[in-house]
Formats: structure tokens, sequence, C-alpha cells
């Protein structure tokens, strides 16, 4: 009898174990948008139970409405003043996160404020209003009766003070007090830690560790040793470095969710296709094991950053910035990931019903006369277009010059809707029907824009 109680007991703590889930981030700051239709037929694709949305507008959100695809949005630094009193914030929270309940989206995480505290990353769009901003949008949630909406705040490693050994982190003396504020918040109302981390910067910007230390299979022996924990990759070493800050503050059971990590495939040293998938691989087995980290054991909530690359995004802090995606921006997968967890060799179900523009290439001719003017041109398609592929250590940087031209003209081109009229610069371009890619670098074809598509389709949305 005690046996089968015994059975019974591993059975039912079985059943009931909660295990982590993958979600992903979808940002829009792409020349060329998917539509968001498709983007949801991408997600129930592959399986993808939740997104995070890198803003709160209703005209997105809704496009998942009836999927049970979990969403998470967010309301920027830039705009926390539409939600800084009592009555902005219960308007707000109505238009934004009631509205689109109502109408069957699932809304269970609002991010009120991203890396708000940086001084790196985000410094520029820091502000100190997120910690009265949160309260006031918690307490409209739950007069709303959404009370099952988690409101938390990303934060990058960098409200740390600098430390290469996790029991010595502790959060930054300037903003010390706004996050005992947070923390306080968090706990009161059961909402995680946001942890936004990016294991290739971090390696190589803060800890100047070997890079092998960022992959869960390191080949390099390297290992940080922290009292009785062991430290062989660079991923626990971070988390664990948050679990001290927060522990030392009072609240050792905290959850850390990763709001954001992945791995870049361009515009950075070892940023390519390659070590991306090596690195997705050995990290999503490290969540299916559900083993957590040393300091913090279990589950762990994820979302990998991003579905696809942004190449209108700022890379004021390095071209890499462009190129997070798992897809590229015509919705291909780059590499092998098995968003299951099932640790399965394959790619990722591949975009469906992308239009593309029709495959040529705006060239430079190859007229050197006056290479001022050549330069003038590719300065000018630079600034407009981008170019971040050509940069040290990107898949275009071994060009030749005339070539690193040309694909400045492209791409230019290609942003402008491969308009013939914009392949002149100042008679040096031509359009070419031949394919000029070569290697690891590829001289894109645009697909139509979001809003080109969206009338195709028929749609009006807001952007």
């Amino acid at each position: 009898m005690r046996f089968i109680i015994g059975i019974y007991f591993i059975i039912l703590c079985m059943a009931i174990r909660v295990n982590s889930f993958v979600g992903i981030t979808w940002g829009r700051m792409q020349s060329q948008q998917l539509v968001p239709s498709m983007v949801v037929d991408l997600l129930l694709q592959n399986q993808i139970p939740a997104v995070r949305l890198r803003t709160s507008g209703s005209d997105i959100s809704e496009i998942f409405s009836g999927t049970n695809i979990s969403l998470a949005i967010t309301l920027v630094n830039n705009y926390m003043w539409q939600a800084n009193r009592t009555d902005l914030a219960y308007t707000w929270v109505n238009d934004r996160v009631k509205n689109p309940i109502n109408k069957g989206v699932n809304i269970v995480y609002l991010t009120v404020g991203t890396e708000p505290f940086s001084n790196t990353f985000m410094k520029e769009a820091r502000t100190d209003q997120v910690v009265n901003v949160i309260k006031l949008i918690r307490q409209a949630l739950d007069d709303m009766g959404l009370g099952y909406v988690k409101t938390t705040t990303s934060h990058g490693m960098d409200v740390l003070k600098l430390t290469k050994i996790p029991s010595e982190a502790d959060f930054r003396d300037d903003i010390k007090q706004q996050m005992l504020e947070s923390l306080e918040f968090y706990n009161q109302t059961g909402a995680p830690f946001d942890l936004i981390m990016f294991p290739i910067h971090y390696i190589k910007e803060v800890l100047n560790y070997t890079m092998e230390f960022a992959y869960f299979d390191n080949k390099s022996g390297f290992k940080i040793q922290d009292g009785k924990f062991t430290y062989t990759n660079v991923v626990e070493l971070m988390i664990d470095s948050v679990a001290w800050a927060i522990r030392k503050a009072g609240y050792p059971n905290m959850k850390i969710m990763i709001g954001q990590i992945g791995w870049p495939t361009d515009g950075y040293p070892h940023a390519n296709i390659e070590n991306a998938e090596r690195f997705h691989k050995g990290f999503l087995k490290f969540i299916a094991s559900n083993k957590g980290t040393p300091l913090k054991p279990g589950p762990i909530d994820v979302f990998l950053h991003s579905l696809s690359d942004e190449n209108q995004f700022r890379a004021i802090f390095g071209a890499f910035q462009r190129h997070w995606g798992i897809y590229e921006a015509d919705g291909n997968p780059k590499y092998k990931i098995d968003f299951s967890l099932q640790d399965r060799d394959t790619y990722p179900t591949q975009a469906k019903g992308i239009v593309k523009m029709p495959n040529r290439w705006c060239l430079f001719n190859g007229n050197r006369e006056d290479m001022d003017l050549v330069n003038k041109n590719y300065n000018f398609a630079c600034n407009i277009a981008d170019c971040t592929s050509l940069e040290k250590g990107g898949s275009c940087d071994g060009l030749s010059d005339d070539s690193k031209v040309s694909y400045a003209f492209n791409v230019f081109f290609q942003k402008h809707k491969q308009q013939v009229e914009l392949c002149d610069f100042d008679g040096l371009g031509e359009i070419r029907a031949e394919n000029p890619s070569t290697g690891n670098c590829e001289f894109p074809v645009e697909i139509l824009t979001f809003q080109d598509q969206a009338v195709k389709d028929g749609m009006i949305l807001r952007i």
C-alpha cells in the first residue's frame, strides 16, 4: 500500500510540475515588414506559445485574437507620459489591455519600461518615471478585473556593478533606491524580474573572457569557480549574478524570467549563422532540462530575441543590433533551431505568403574617374539604408571596394521599392538581373513592404 501511495505521489508531482516556456520577441523596425497575419501563422506553425511585442498598439496585438498565443506588450520609456496620472493610466489600460482582451487577445504580461535605468544600450531613453507609472497601471488593471496580467519592467545586466564573480554582484549605487522599490513591487504583486541578456556582448565587452564560455558545449575548459558553484557558461553566470543582487535585497525566491536572449548573425566578431545555431542548440537543451542555474534551480521562462532582422533598428552601439533575427526579414529561417525543445536537427517553418520584388539589383557601374563622387554616393546610400554587413567582422566585410559600393547602392535601391530612378547615383548605378551575392555576403532583394502587402491583401492597419 505504501509503495502504491509513493508511486501515486511521484506521478502527481510529475503532473503538476511547471515546465519552462520558450517565446519569441517580434520587432517591426524593418523597411520590409512581414504582414502581422503572416507572423501569427508562422508562430502557430512552429508551435511558439508566446510572443513579446515592443509596442502596445492594439492594431497589432488584436491580430493575435483567438490564437491562444500568450502576448507580452510593452509601454516603452518614451511614452511613460501616457500613463503617469491615475486618469491617464486607467484610459491607457482600457485602450491597450482591456479592449484587446475583450476581443480575444491573450495578454498575460505587460512590461512597463525597457531598461529604464540603463547606462549603456538604452541610456538615451532612461526614465525615472517607471516605478510610479507601473504602480498606477497595476492599480488600474486590478480595478478592471485584470489582476492576472503580470506587470514588470525589463532590466539589462548594466543595472549591476561591474563584477566577474556572481556572488559579488549588487545593483549600481546610483539606481539602488529605484531598484529596491521595484523589487518590493514585483514581490508584492508576484511579478518576475525581467532580465534582458546578450551573452556575446557581455563576454566580449564586460568579462573579456574566451568566446567559448558563451556556449553550453564549452570546448575550452574555461570555467569560473564561485565558492561551491562552478560556472562553465556565461548564461548561468549572468542569471546568478542578477539572482545574487536580488537575494542581497531580501528576495531570494523571486522568479527571474529571461525577457530577451539571442545571438546575432552579422555585424560583430563571432556573430554568424554557425555560432548562432550552436548557441541556441545548447541553450534550448539547458532550458528543456528545467534544471536551472546553480543558485536558481528550476524551470526558466524565456523569450528568444528575435523573430526577424530589423534593418532600421538604431545601431549606435553596434551593427549587430540589426541582425538578431532567427529569420531573415523575408521570412526565411537562417539556421536550424527547434522551438519544441525536443533537440531536433531541423529548420523552423518558412513564412508562407511572402511576395518578393523582382530579381534585380542596383550595382556600381565601375566608373572610378571621380572617386569623390563615388564616395559621396556611397555615404549617401549608407546613411539612409542598412550597410552594417559591410562593417568590420560583417558578412560582407571581405568585398572589394567596388563591390562594397554596389552593396550600398543595392540596399538603398531595395529599401525604396526598386524605383528605377533611384539607381542613378549621379550616373554611377545600373540595374542588373545577375545575382551579385558571393560567399556569405548576400545582396538582398526585399519583399513587398508591410504597407504594400496590406493594401494588396485588402488589409488596413495602423503602424
